[in-house]
């Protein structure tokens, strides 16, 4: 039977208690956090480390689904309030994911009149926030000290606290314990998380990532769902030494998170891609984080010295890599954030899949294309990241090419000013 709503707020408290002191044991056991946007420098607690290490998900899950369960037994759901004004979104995931969840931003930007609107981040993602339009406020939330991140999202008081978590237990429980009078979050099947919510809404796994976050707008009458386009900044123009580079062709070859190099093709395929591209008329940018400097530069020495291929990779600001990607003639990318980015900004892209499926995974933008190996090769898998089978994974292996360059002069046709510019 569910207590008054006055008792949950005794239980509360013991709930963060239990909380702070059980998902801390995850802390004593992650490395040192990495760089800013090369989720392989494993950040502890965060989705990619996680999904990556055996205890702190197992933790997870352990200490979370009791601690949810308990939640959901001592307190009441909350009705929606009347009239909400001010909003805290939860976007601890990847680039990628925090793009796409900007639908949420703009979908309650056009419809509330007035809404203020707080993100509650983590170190991995803040950085690409500054691309997004109708961001309020934003408060850090040190996921590896459970006690901090606690007192970090009981920082602001907000009508309605959104959680676009899939399914990290820690997540939810953190929204449970925010300081919000009513909260909405993923029914994701086999996860648990559902106890913690005011309204918990179905999450999809055959169904884009888009279409899931836009479910969470269901809970809440008027609010009418809009692309993540329109959360987007409009894109600069690209720094002058890069711009000296035009017409170029951008190549993001690295992958992140969880298994990340079986999304990722192999150097050779791009070596391959990037001379048929450079005998088109074309320089090719490389990009990536800091942590991809390296393999960058190792990439560019495999293409030759006389090709126009340069490393941006750490060079620039995400602002600036957005002021890239629009500038482009074409965009090739792997499945990951700036896959994501490219698409939002309505570059023309080819977008490679392997393991990642592109039913939920794909990328958004009218002038995209997606590869993957062909039907049969039972690839595509992936849903919430981390259902790989055991033994290696070759399915990128199974992309040419010739399939990719194909793609790529099917997005160049679309533009014939430029190929006779070419000449």
């Amino acid at each position: 039977m569910r207590t008054s709503p006055k008792a949950p707020i005794f239980h509360s408290r013991i709930l963060i208690v239990l909380a702070a002191a059980l998902y801390g044991k995850a802390r004593q056991v992650s490395p040192a956090p990495g760089g800013w946007h090369n989720p392989r420098h494993r950040m502890p607690l965060s989705l990619s480390f996680v999904r990556e290490s055996a205890l702190p998900r197992w933790l997870d899950h352990a200490a979370g689904t009791p601690l949810l369960w308990l939640w959901g037994a001592l307190r009441r759901r909350r009705p929606r309030p009347a009239a909400p004004q001010s909003f805290g979104i939860m976007a601890f995931e990847t680039l990628g994911d925090t793009l796409l969840a900007g639908t949420l931003l703009a979908s309650l930007r056009a419809s509330v009149s007035g809404a203020r609107i707080t993100v509650f981040a983590s170190a991995g993602n803040r950085g690409i926030l500054a691309l997004l339009d109708g961001v309020d406020g934003v408060v850090d939330v040190p996921l590896t000290r459970p006690l901090s991140a606690l007192a970090a999202i009981r920082s602001v008081r907000v009508d309605v606290m959104i959680d676009i978590g899939q399914w990290p237990r820690w997540y939810a429980v953190l929204c449970a314990a925010s300081r919000s009078t009513y909260t909405i979050g993923f029914a994701t099947p086999g996860q648990g998380r559902h106890y913690a919510y005011d309204a918990a809404v179905p999450h999809g796994a055959d169904v884009h990532e888009v279409e899931n976050f836009q479910r969470l707008l269901g809970p809440l009458p008027g609010v009418r769902p809009l692309p993540p386009q329109c959360a987007l900044k409009a894109a600069g123009e690209p720094p002058a030494p890069i711009a000296t580079h035009t017409p170029y062709i951008v190549v993001h070859p690295w992958a992140s998170g969880f298994r990340y190099a079986s999304r990722e093709w192999p150097q050779a395929r791009w070596t391959g891609l990037i001379e048929r591209a450079c005998a088109l008329g074309f320089s090719v940018l490389v990009t990536g984080s800091p942590g991809d400097r390296a393999r960058a530069a190792a990439l560019v020495g495999a293409c030759g010295t006389s090709l126009p291929v340069k490393s941006i990779a750490g060079e620039v600001s995400l602002l600036d890599l957005a002021a890239v990607l629009r500038s482009a003639s074409a965009v090739v990318a792997v499945n990951t954030g700036v896959m994501h980015l490219a698409a939002l900004l309505d570059a023309p892209l080819v977008a490679l899949h392997g393991p990642t499926s592109r039913r939920r995974w794909g990328p958004v933008g009218p002038r995209s294309i997606s590869l993957a190996p062909p039907l049969g090769c039972a690839c595509e898998f992936l849903n919430l990241g981390f259902e790989y089978p055991k033994g290696p994974v070759n399915c990128m292996d199974r992309i040419s090419v010739e399939d990719v360059f194909a793609a790529l002069n099917v997005l160049l046709q679309r533009c014939p000013v430029l190929r006779e510019g070419l000449g």
